[in-house]
Formats: structure tokens, C-alpha cells, sequence
């Protein structure tokens, strides 16, 4: 943490004008069958968390228990996010962190990725875009 904030003071690393977060070109995250990013597991108290860049957990529903990870308000002031997701476990995951479901769509940590001035663009094989609303694959 202390690297990150030495870059973010000596200019190395960008601001965000909004949050105050470091700025990163490009965050390039996965996502698990469950939704998670990062190591921001559904239903996980690391969600919440504003006031740090990085934060930390000991008890991830996956192995291993201790993990560190970006907050959201980080992933967020990114430039671009990249979500590479590949594999029919995930199909589900996919459809509920793209499609407009309303407002009884589970809150997944995939779904609250919205940069605040960046892009996000999401890398999907077939499989894991199977389950998309209205999608058409062209060959």
C-alpha cells in the first residue's frame, strides 16, 4: 500500500478528480462463477469499504482464506476495465452482472463495476455469453 501511495503522491501513477483514487490505464480483472471480481466475493463486508485503495480479507468462501484485493472506488476510477470471462460455469454470472434484470437482480461485485469517467469492456467466449438476453453470434 505504501508503493501505491508514493506513486499516486510523486505523480508516477494518476489521481482520480473524483474519488481521489489512483487512476490506472487499464484494470484487467476475471470473474469467478459466483460473480466475484477481484477478490470481492457476493454478500462480503470488502464490498463496502470506501475509505482504502486496498483492503484485505481472511475469509474468502474460496481458497486461499487471505487475500488482498482493490476496493470497488478503485476499480472504479480506472481509465478502461477489461472483464475476461470465459466457460459455460459462468454463463449465469455473465447474464446477471450485463442484462437488465430489475430490481431483484442479485447484487454481484461483477455487476457494481462502473467506472466513473473510464470504460468497461467485457471479453466473452460463447460459452460464457450463452445465456445473454438477445444475443447473436455471427460466424
Amino acid at each position: 500500500m505504501f508503493v501505491i501511495r508514493q506513486l499516486v503522491k510523486t505523480r508516477m501513477v494518476s489521481v482520480s478528480d473524483i474519488s481521489d483514487c489512483p487512476k490506472f490505464d487499464l484494470i484487467l480483472l476475471g470473474m469467478g462463477p459466483d460473480g466475484h471480481i477481484a477478490s470481492l466475493f457476493p454478500n462480503h463486508s470488502a464490498l463496502d469499504e470506501t475509505d482504502e485503495w486496498v483492503t484485505f480479507i481472511i475469509d474468502s468462501p474460496k481458497p486461499p482464506p487471505e487475500r488482498i484485493t482493490f476496493t470497488l472506488p478503485v476499480i472504479n476510477s480506472a481509465s478502461n476495465v477489461a472483464m475476461v470471462v470465459t466457460g459455460e460455469s459462468k454463463a449465469e454470472a455473465v447474464h446477471l452482472a450485463i442484462d437488465n434484470i430489475g430490481p431483484d437482480c442479485p447484487s454481484l461485485p461483477a455487476r457494481l463495476v462502473q467506472p466513473t469517467k473510464g470504460k468497461l469492456v467485457w471479453f466473452l467466449d460463447k460459452p460464457a455469453a450463452s445465456k445473454l438476453d438477445g444475443l447473436q453470434f455471427s460466424e
